[in-house]
């Protein structure tokens, strides 16, 4: 019988070691999260007398980390990838270099699963053209997101960003800027 009592003892001591709390609703954001989704990128190239136009749809990627911060407020930190070149016209492209932007992504919670937040960051793509040859693009990014968790650690999530690359491209009097909606699929771990 003493072995027993022992044996049992043991076993509910190890299942109580192994059990893990249950992670509250506002600690959803913290921590590393990957998403994967669908976007449409609208992009303009503007110079002294024409502006051209191309709109593009594509696959996109994002890893994040979150940060917590006094209750409600949330830090992320994020580098989203573009999957596919983006078309401005038949023999112009902004292509993907890297991760296409390197983000700040300060939230607040507005609910225990919903987190609204801004963006601002880097932006990097290459622009081809025909036989020219290629030129890198730099700028800035900013825009806003909603992050909802509907089932555990899943979550849906929408984002509107502006995208424009600062006139170093070598390109004189060419300025490009892109507008991206997308809405993305993720996990948190």
């Amino acid at each position: 019988m003493k072995k027993l009592l022992t044996l049992a003892a043991l076993l509910t001591t190890v299942h109580a070691s192994f059990a893990q709390p249950a992670k509250p609703s506002y600690a959803y954001f913290e921590g590393m999260n990957l998403s994967m989704g669908v976007a449409q990128n609208s992009t303009e190239a503007t110079s002294a007398s024409t502006t051209t136009k191309g709109n593009t749809s594509l696959g996109v990627a994002k890893v994040n980390y979150t940060f917590a911060l006094a209750y409600p407020a949330k830090l992320g930190v994020s580098a989203t990838f573009d999957m596919k070149n983006s078309k401005l016209s038949a023999q112009e492209y902004l292509a993907v270099s890297g991760p296409t932007e390197v983000s700040i992504e300060p939230g607040i919670l507005l609910i225990s699963n919903s987190l609204l937040y801004g963006k601002v960051g880097t932006y990097a793509s290459r622009y081809e053209a025909g036989g020219n040859p290629t030129r890198n693009l730099s700028g800035m990014s900013y825009g806003v997101g909603l992050k909802h968790y509907v089932y555990g650690q899943n979550f849906i999530q929408a984002e509107w960003t502006q995208r424009k690359a600062d006139g170093n491209s070598g390109l004189e009097g060419v300025k490009f800027k892109q507008g991206a909606a997308a809405l993305y699929v993720g996990f948190n771990f």
